[in-house]
């Protein structure tokens, strides 16, 4: 007995059905992380939860990104094409998915505490801490992201050592180092403020 294929449109509706599902799970963990620090942030003494919550928070953004950049910058120096493809596609999966909800969760959470620490607002390190935060956000959701599913696609449609993939990799990896070192800056940052 032959199989026959699916036809094109059950498969658009497989990965529109997808789609809409990926959507509304990160809605919902969305709600949940601003309803978690909302509750934590009106509780009382709770300042020392949401410090271990926002530093816990910026390990897994801050080390993931320096984590990706580190194993770019290893595939790149061995010249290792197929390598970075496959960096390209597990960074355009893990980012949407991990590193864009707990880069929400680090700027909530950051609020939060400047709030209940009653730090107030006209500091340096808060300046410097938001500017980089809304400079690293924007850079990653808006092209490190995405490219790195298009690299991984391109990498798929004509190979992982094609020039073309090897240019837009490289261009990508020297953004990626420039945010994994304001991210360090900012870390830096907030660790040298006094008292905290």
């Amino acid at each position: 007995m032959e199989e026959t294929a699916a036809p094109a449109e059950t498969l658009s509706e497989t990965v529109e059905e997808r789609l809409r599902t990926a959507t509304s799970a990160m809605l919902a963990g969305a709600v949940l992380v601003a309803v978690v620090i909302l509750f934590l942030a009106l509780a009382p003494g709770t300042y020392q939860v949401l410090l271990a919550l926002h530093v816990l928070a910026v390990v897994i953004w801050v080390g993931g990104d320096v984590t990706l950049t580190t194993l770019g910058v290893v595939f790149e120096r061995k010249r290792d094409g197929e390598a970075l493809a496959q960096l390209g596609k597990l960074g355009g999966w893990i980012g949407p998915k991990l590193y864009t909800p707990v880069l929400f969760a680090v700027f909530g959470l950051g609020i939060a505490l400047v709030q209940k620490g009653n730090w107030g607002w006209n500091h340096f390190w808060i300046d410097f801490a938001i500017a980089g935060w809304g400079a690293t956000a924007t850079l990653g959701i808006a092209f490190i992201g995405p490219e790195l599913g298009r690299i991984g696609a391109l990498a798929g449609q004509i190979g992982p050592d094609a020039p073309e993939v090897g240019r837009r990799i490289n261009r990508l990896f020297m953004i990626f180092r420039c945010q994994t070192v304001t991210l360090m800056l900012i870390v830096v940052d907030m660790v040298a403020k006094p008292n905290f």
